[in-house]
């Protein structure tokens, strides 16, 4: 495909006063023919509805012609989609080839051309079905309301839901694209041009360490979902005063986490107020992903009425930098109107906050002439192991969508004199007050997952998430779900001002129980976001694992394109099946053959890999004991404990549930009687009067010794007591020392130990034997020594007996 031929311009931004009939043919025009003959034939849809006309006219014939051409279209616009997709897929795969099977004629140059081409018809057919779907959803609308009588929404779910080209995810394209990039920008010197991936791309680096996934949960499964996860997290307590510390990753809602978790509060809402011109530009820009689009929000939890912390927060995503810049500033309810409307900067407010960042916020709202639009309102539970930031999870219930614009000079929503309405926070039922039309309830409630790209590695540990999401029937997945977005398309959807619709629209039609699978099964099995080139999958997860940047990580991407994602992962598989797998993918040793400068290994590879390994260690075969190891815990086998398990020894904890450093029993101060004290001080006492008697015998043996009739054996006897006495006093101390340390951490470890006294006992009962049996030869030698006098030969024959049983 030569880029004469296939390349499509690069369309100019229509102006936003135009209806969205005189966008989609601006559009056309700038496309070339191949591309425009494809559209959606809006215009041809529009007369067919006769709009014109008394609805009476309207006849079965007339729906019937209309339903076959929107058929018609939905079969020319999704053929297209295919068939592109197809073609940029194959032609990557022949650029992925030139990478793993090189020859002497490979031009870095033309790799690089052919690269960025085939990344920008991706974003141009990403930008071709979006305007497209909105287009269908445009026109059906307008049907139902011209002619409620036939309704074709109905119609449009089940056929988009047969050719499922409306889907979010281009994941089989961004990884290769990804993975190409990866391998370019490591072994040649690239353009600046060329140094980050699209505007497109989901999988570009930022500063956010954290990777995101989004979920819709049917409120029949919401107390369900939360029971699975209640047991390996723990519900997260906000303090009241540090309400704004909720971690509200709404692609433009991400905050930073400062803790916060203090006082416990009731579930409060959150209320969060978005900002955007009467063109609706920043919803636009948002959507479609263009370079350097930003949100805007005012944000407080509870009443007004309470004096809440409210804050003003500004997300702009830079493609140049591949980071979001916060800008946030604390703002007074009084003050907020004289800084939002009439664009003045209070002194209070710079006091507050960094002048220049009031400066640049007033200064975003001027020149983008923004206004009070949206208002989310919603119940959020959050799931977290304080301390822990590995894993966090926060789900978002009784979600609404206000409008509280001004765009009406003649009739205004909201007060144009106010930065809110009146209506609703000065009064205690504020739904008596919300009309049709003004209002959207979402049906669902919206789950988000935040895990930390450094435990990702760690896969056994979050396998619970994976079988949660990729196994379960409990949640939808929805990548890259926006507050803001679904709910300026919900409440201006008839608005021409709407260039695009969000994709997942169409997913609130109907009952998304129906769509989930009710046994566990593979993720992304059909359609476009195809996952089963393993190859090209591995690939990428392989440059990732390998590459300390991460240049191309999701911040909210598909789950199932995840690295906690495998192939046909099944809960039922075993875990050495699992962990092979993936080691299989992260190969520290497979280098690129064109790679003409190879570095040093990396060491966070190896760290990743000895992750694996240590997984791998379970399935070892069990080892024989050490002999030594068996001899020293000889001695607790006749422990009174001994039948009795420890904590360690009663359960083996499941996946995703690490052991705490700290009991909860051992949170609170230490308090332990004294006779507890006294108890040991008393063994300890026990064991001091046992040295002092060994001592003694020692003393006393060593100081008789020309008196003993064996000299040398009672020196031995004498050095041996003195080696048990110091054994005895050295134990004392030790047992003492042990026995404290097991008091003051509340230690489940048990008190008594044998080993000290059977060493005790054992040794003064060899010493009395060696020293019975000399004992008893010296007399019986003593007895007989008259009758030896006499008989000289017996006492020979004896005393050779004797020397020889010794």
């Amino acid at each position: 495909m030569s880029d004469q031929t296939t390349q499509p311009k690069q369309p100019e931004e229509p102006k936003d006063s135009m209806f969205f009939q005189q966008k989609m043919d601006m559009f056309k025009m700038d496309y070339n023919p191949e591309w425009s003959k494809n559209f959606l034939d809006y215009s041809h849809l529009k007369k067919l509805l006769k709009e014109g006309v008394i609805s009476n006219a309207w006849t079965s014939k007339d729906e019937q012609t209309f339903v076959s051409a929107l058929d018609e279209n939905l079969e020319k616009v999704f053929n297209f989609v295919e068939q592109k997709f197809q073609e940029i897929n194959e032609q990557l795969d022949v650029l992925q080839k030139q990478t793993t099977n090189p020859d002497a004629s490979f031009n870095a140059d033309e790799f690089a051309k052919k690269l960025d081409h085939l990344l920008s018809e991706a974003e141009e057919l990403e930008k071709f079905q979006r305007l497209n779907f909105t287009g269908f959803l445009k026109i059906t609308k307008k049907h139902d309301r011209i002619h409620p009588e036939y309704s074709v929404k109905p119609l449009l779910n089940v056929r988009l839901k047969s050719l499922p080209f409306h889907s979010e995810d281009f994941s089989p394209l961004l990884y290769k694209v990804g993975a190409l990039y990866q391998f370019f920008r490591d072994n040649y010197q690239v353009d600046t041009s060329l140094n980050s991936l699209s505007k497109m791309s989901s999988l570009q680096e930022t500063n956010n360490e954290y990777q995101s996934f989004k979920f819709w949960i049917h409120p029949d499964n919401l107390v369900e979902v939360k029971a699975n996860i209640l047991r390996h997290l723990p519900v997260l307590i906000y303090n009241s005063k540090s309400n704004n510390n909720d971690d509200d990753d709404d692609d433009d809602d991400d905050e930073d986490e400062e803790g916060g978790h203090k006082h416990i509060t009731g579930d409060q809402t959150i209320n969060a107020i978005y900002f955007d011109n009467d063109h609706l530009d920043l919803y636009n820009n948002k959507l479609t992903k263009l370079n350097n689009s930003s949100t805007l929000r005012i944000r407080w939890v509870g009443k007004l009425d309470d004096k809440p912390k409210i804050t003003m927060e500004r997300k702009s995503f830079d493609a140049n930098s591949n980071f979001f810049v916060d800008e946030k500033i604390e703002l007074r309810k009084k003050y907020i109107n004289q800084y939002v409307i009439q664009h003045e900067v209070p002194k209070k407010l710079v006091k507050l906050n960094d002048e220049k960042s009031v400066e640049k916020l007033l200064d975003f709202i001027k020149e983008n002439h923004l206004q009070p639009v949206l208002r989310t309102t919603y119940n959020r539970t959050a799931f977290q192991i304080p301390g822990d930031d590995r894993i966090r999870i926060t789900i978002d219930s009784n979600l609404t969508f206000i409008r509280e614009d001004s765009f009406d000079p003649q009739l205004p929503i909201r007060d144009p004199k106010q930065w809110h309405r009146l209506d609703l926070d000065n009064s205690k039922a504020p739904q008596n007050f919300l009309r049709k039309g003004e209002f959207v309830k979402f049906p669902f409630a919206s789950m988000e997952i935040k895990i930390k790209k450094s435990s990702a590695k760690n896969f056994k540990k979050l396998q619970w998430v994976n079988e949660l999401i990729n196994s379960s029937y409990l949640v939808k997945e929805i990548p890259n779900f926006s507050k803001f977005i679904h709910g300026v398309a919900a409440l201006f959807l008839e608005d021409e001002k709407l260039d695009n619709i969000p994709m997942w629209f169409n997913e609130l039609e109907g009952d998304i129980n129906n769509d989930l699978p009710k046994l566990p099964q593979k993720v992304n099995s059909e359609g476009i976001t195809e996952l089963s080139n393993d190859e090209n999958l591995s690939k990428f997860k392989s440059m990732i694992l390998n590459n300390n940047k991460s240049n191309f990580q999701p911040r909210s991407a598909s789950f199932s394109g995840s690295l906690l994602y495998t192939k046909g992962d099944n809960p039922a598989m075993d875990d050495a099946k699992r962990f092979k797998t993936i080691e299989e993918t992260v190969d520290p040793t497979e280098t690129s053959p064109l790679q003409p400068t190879q570095p040093a290994p990396n060491t966070a590879t190896d760290d990743q890999s000895s992750d694996f390994d240590d997984e791998d260690d379970d399935e070892e075969p069990p080892r024989k004991p050490n002999p030594l190891v068996r001899l020293i815990n000889f001695p607790n086998q006749f422990s009174k404990l001994a039948d009795v398990d420890s904590e360690d020894e009663e359960i083996e904890l499941p996946a995703g549930v690490t052991k705490p450093d700290q009991w909860i029993k051992n949170m609170g101060p230490i308090k332990i009687e004294p006779k507890v004290w006294l108890a040991n001080e008393r063994t300890f006492n026990r064991w001091l009067h046992v040295t002092t008697l060994l001592s003694s015998l020692t003393f006393i043996i060593y100081s008789s010794t020309q008196d003993s009739n064996f000299e040398s054996l009672s020196t031995y006897l004498a050095y041996f007591y003195f080696a048990l006495t110091i054994f005895s006093g050295l134990w004392a101390y030790y047992i003492f020392m042990e026995r404290r340390k097991i008091i003051l951490e509340r230690s489940d470890k048990h008190l008594d130990s044998s080993f000290g006294p059977l060493v005790v006992a054992l040794g003064l009962l060899i010493a009395l034997i060696i020293n019975f049996v000399f004992g008893w030869k010296n007399l019986d030698l003593k007895a007989n020594e008259e009758f030896y006098a006499n008989n000289p030969m017996h006492k020979t024959v004896h005393e050779f007996v004797i020397n020889l049983v010794n």
